[in-house]
């Protein structure tokens, strides 16, 4: 095992994708022994939990900048993630998650979780811890791994990170700012920083939360991006063209977090 490593919680198999053809049919089955196996295989281990105990504070603005800790992780990191259908609906609603948790970590220094360019700014914007997990889409061809990072509290999101990642979005070929942990004996066991395809990140939506967002993804089997062939590689914007869908994924699995995490503290102040 590697250091400095919390492993998933155990719980079900990753639902299968509806049946299109042989091939699909195929890695569903994978998908649903071996990562059900997997998963399930990481009992023995307990999620981290980041407080003793929870505190209780009477309003929003008060609260959001300690959840973080006084929640335990697996609550922080749901086993399902996705889009909200409706008003009246959860992010974690497995019947349309987008992700799937496979592990939980338990190294949360700054400079543990995060690289470059991304690590520099959030140093500077006075980066306090950084809580990460690792997901993967229902099909079990995209891997991702998200990170909570815990910054001062503010009065804007320009004095967080916003700024920042609005930048990043307009390079061709943005480095990856979280790093990727791989959890062993899961479909994710193979996932590293080397093979990160695409990064985004944004700041919490809420001012309620003192927090930023930065994901990472890329291929369970470990193909990388690069320059496209032919036509489609001529122009200077060609690795940003295959980069791209890597980047859409990352952005999805950082927003579905944030989106649920203002849910939570509603929820959790309500």
């Amino acid at each position: 095992m590697a250091p400095g490593m919390a492993h998933g919680m155990p719980h079900a198999p990753l639902p299968l994708p509806p049946k299109k053809n042989t091939g699909r049919t195929c890695l569903s089955a994978f998908l649903g022994v071996v990562g059900g196996l997997a998963l399930l295989g990481g009992g023995a281990l307990t999620a981290h939990t980041f407080s003793n105990a929870a505190q209780d504070v009477p309003n929003r603005s008060g609260y959001g900048p300690t959840m973080w800790r006084n929640l335990p992780a697996e609550k922080l990191f749901p086993k399902t993630l996705g889009p909200k259908m409706n008003s009246q609906a959860g992010a974690t609603d497995p019947k349309h998650a987008e992700w799937h948790r496979v592990g939980i970590f338990q190294k949360t220094g700054c400079a543990d979780s995060l690289t470059g360019a991304t690590l520099a700014e959030a140093k500077k914007k006075g980066c306090k811890a950084v809580l990460r997990a690792t997901y993967v889409d229902p099909t079990g061809n995209v891997l991702g791994t998200v990170g909570l990072i815990v910054l001062p509290e503010t009065d804007s999101a320009e004095e967080g990170m916003a700024t920042f990642f609005d930048a990043e979005k307009e390079k061709r070929n943005p480095k990856p700012g979280v790093k990727a942990m791989g959890v062993p004996r899961t479909i994710a066991a193979g996932w590293k920083d080397g093979n990160r395809n695409g990064s985004e990140g944004l700041q919490a939506t809420s001012l309620d939360m003192s927090y930023a967002y930065v994901a990472t993804t890329g291929s369970v089997d470990g193909r990388k991006a690069g320059h496209l062939p032919g036509e489609w590689g001529e122009t200077s914007l060609d690795a940003k063209s295959d980069r791209g869908p890597w980047r859409e994924a990352a952005a999805s699995l950082a927003n579905d977090l944030n989106l649920y995490h203002g849910d939570l503290l509603l929820e959790e102040t309500s």
